[in-house]
């Protein structure tokens, strides 16, 4: 029997679906892109820990229905082992209203490979200084590269 391709075969598949999913403010989008696992952890870049699949799917609808956001990847550093695969983001959150200025976050990923795809375990999320997120702006607009 052929072998058909799997959904999020990788784990990059993952990550680009949960971008979707955020800026389509659809919480079970995100949530099906989760660990079936009670140990799953998220650190929201405002300090909140969210334990538990309960727990990050009411943070998650609170902060769709108060701040929707879409998330630009801008600096991308991939670390990966067998069945784990750690992204480390410099992320650009646009708000909604188009006037507001985006917002410069670090974020973590970590995705395990589970049942044949890959799922997100955690995510751990920090706001840039306003001096860092100036040097990672500049860097950008002179084409040296985010984090030379």
């Amino acid at each position: 029997m052929p072998r058909f391709a799997r959904l999020f075969e990788a784990a990059a598949d993952t990550l680009n679906a949960y971008y979707q999913a955020v800026a389509d403010n659809s919480i079970d989008s995100v949530m099906s892109l989760w660990i079936d696992e009670e140990f799953a952890t998220c650190i929201r870049a405002d300090g909140t820990h969210l334990h538990g699949l309960e727990s990050i799917r009411a943070g998650l609808v609170k902060q769709f229905e108060t701040q929707p956001v879409t998330i630009e990847p801008l600096d991308i550093r991939v670390y990966d082992s067998l069945g784990t695969v750690v992204y480390a983001i410099a992320e650009a959150h646009q708000p909604a209203e188009p006037a507001s200025t985006p917002r410069m976050i670090f974020t973590t990923y970590v995705m395990v490979h589970e049942r044949g795809e890959w799922r997100i375990a955690h995510i751990h999320a920090s706001e840039m200084p306003l001096e860092t997120a100036g040097q990672f702006a500049a860097k950008l607009r002179h084409g040296q590269g985010p984090l030379h």
